[in-house]
């Protein structure tokens, strides 16, 4: 009874409601000591995962492996897509998941299995081979892996690959930081496009990539805030530019295939933990849902959106977070 956690200008105080604790939003207390923004938004989300796991159920998965992967990383992709799912319950009720998992060594097989699943986008299939076949060199043609989300099956369930590093490599799977990251990351990104309808192009980047970086990030790092830090500060590598400038470029109409690359990682997961930190996780996911039943051109959906939603323009929530954000990282 009467544990606090203070996320931004906001304390919540645990109290106990029959055998369930929940955190009574309307407490007001005085802020607590020695933990800045990043670790409470951490926090808040950490304590939505526990509450999360106390109702989880087995969902329903099919994995189709290409015959040299192992069973251990079979089991460790399944547990942590299902975990992943049970976070966001009731916004991912239902959810259904088919995951291909190959390795570098074997993209035709991959594509060859998408096919399979969803024949009516053969041509992007070819196209998602030869993007990943242009990404190995000499020096990286055995630590390159990648994962992505593909939209829907024919039967509606997501779409997910996983490709590890090469068979005839020592490790075919890199078991860095990122990686524990990587499944649910690509979870997020489903999810995104079963609450848009199949509209995910009407996502900014930075939100798009962003979100996925960011609960990728928390769920995939077991409660080790120290490690959390670290694999999020890893997208720090894609910086082109100053914040403001690229969460202004960082909107509508970019190929989603390279926003990452493009800064979406770097920027996104800052503005999407700003967002956390002041308005909390169940109202970052009610922004993202109402994105695409806004009217207006595809174009200014999630602007007039974030308006409508947040009570502050986009330009103007920028001219007030970017300077505490910079703060923050420095």
């Amino acid at each position: 009874m009467g544990s606090k956690s203070v996320v931004g200008t906001k304390t919540f105080t645990c109290i106990q409601s029959g055998k369930k604790m929940i955190w009574d939003k309307g407490a007001s207390q005085s802020p607590g000591k020695n933990i800045n923004a990043r670790e409470q938004a951490y926090n808040l989300i950490r304590q939505a995962q526990s509450s999360s796991k106390g109702a989880s159920s087995k969902r329903d998965i099919t994995i189709v492996s290409h015959p040299t992967t192992k069973q251990a990383d079979l089991d460790e992709i399944r547990t942590r897509a299902n975990d992943a799912i049970n976070f966001f319950g009731a916004d991912a009720s239902g959810e259904r998941l088919h995951i291909i998992v190959g390795n570098m060594a074997s993209l035709s097989w991959t594509r060859e299995e998408l096919g399979k699943v969803q024949p009516a986008q053969l041509s992007e299939h070819s196209n998602w081979e030869r993007m990943i076949s242009s990404f190995v060199n000499a020096n990286n043609r055995c630590n390159l892996w990648n994962a992505g989300s593909h939209g829907f099956t024919s039967d509606g369930a997501g779409l997910i690959t996983v490709t590890f590093a090469r068979n005839d490599c020592t490790n075919t799977n890199p078991r860095d930081l990122v990686w524990k990251t990587t499944v649910e990351h690509e979870v997020v990104n489903h999810l995104q496009n079963r609450w848009l309808k199949g509209r995910v192009d009407l996502m900014p980047c930075w939100l798009n990539e962003g979100q996925a970086v960011y609960y990728g990030s928390v769920l995939g790092t077991a409660k080790n805030f120290s490690e959390f830090k670290e694999v999020f500060s890893l997208h720090k590598r894609f910086k082109r530019e100053n914040l403001m400038t690229a969460a202004k470029r960082l909107g509508y109409g970019i190929d989603m295939s390279y926003c990452g690359n493009q800064g979406g990682y770097e920027a996104g997961r800052l503005l999407v933990e700003q967002l956390i930190i002041e308005f909390g996780h169940v109202s970052l996911i009610d922004y993202t849902k109402s994105i695409v039943d806004t009217p207006g051109p595809d174009r200014e959906k999630w602007e007039v959106a974030f308006e409508q939603h947040f009570k502050i323009s986009y330009d103007k929530w920028l001219e007030k977070v970017v300077p505490e954000i910079e703060r923050r990282e420095l």
